[in-house]
């Protein structure tokens, strides 16, 4: 049985950091065999680390279909002597026709955001409807009653939590809201009405 559990916790965690992180630049699907750098895996090393010294803690390690995502994920799974175990929704945004461009250049053009009909994406790539509904699939449908850590990417990390907390999505974008840095993560409960936050935006550092 999935999705009622109250007690379940899912640590939602961005990816460490790559050289196209490193460089600011949106690269989207192409980006699925990128691997950390050497700082990232540092990250995910601190990561793990950090977790395990935490009264609670993941019992059990996702990752996206990414390459960098199962890197960031390797050194806690190993240490808990689990499997990194892969979900098929949570993978980074398809940025479309913004892909190759700075990170700079979503908040500089906000508005070419929006799309035809009103609804916000990417040109090209998916809308934030579309990312969000795979994200909350996969996190609604993990176990009941093992705390789990979930590695994933920045944008859709954002889009998901949005959708998860039953915020605003646009306002979320737009305010600047739920940013994570490289292997910064929030903390979920789930409740019997859903989710709920019990830490946001926690980074690690060593």
């Amino acid at each position: 049985m999935t999705g009622t559990a109250a007690g379940t916790r899912v640590w939602i965690i961005r990816h460490g950091e790559t050289s196209g992180n490193e460089a600011g630049i949106l690269r989207g699907p192409v980006s699925v065999n990128d691997e950390l750098n050497d700082t990232g895996h540092a990250q995910a090393r601190a990561l793990a680390a950090h977790l395990l010294r935490q009264p609670a803690r993941p019992q059990t390690v996702y990752a996206s279909r990414y390459r960098r995502a199962q890197q960031t994920a390797a050194p806690l799974a190993e240490a808990l002597g689990v499997p990194v175990q892969v979900l098929n929704g949570v993978h980074e945004v398809d940025c479309g026709d913004w892909a190759g461009q700075p990170y700079s250049a979503l908040n500089a053009h906000p508005e070419k955001l929006r799309l035809p009909g009103g609804r916000l994406g990417f040109a090209g790539g998916e809308t934030f409807d579309e990312i969000a509904a795979r994200f909350m699939a996969d996190v609604n449908a993990l176990p009941d009653g093992t705390d789990a850590a979930l590695v994933s990417h920045g944008g859709i990390i954002r889009i998901g939590l949005a959708a998860l907390l039953g915020l605003n999505i646009e306002d979320v974008w737009s305010g600047g809201q739920l940013v994570h840095g490289n292997t910064d993560y929030t903390v979920l409960r789930r409740a019997k009405d859903g989710w709920q936050a019990e830490q946001l935006g926690v980074s690690v550092r060593g």
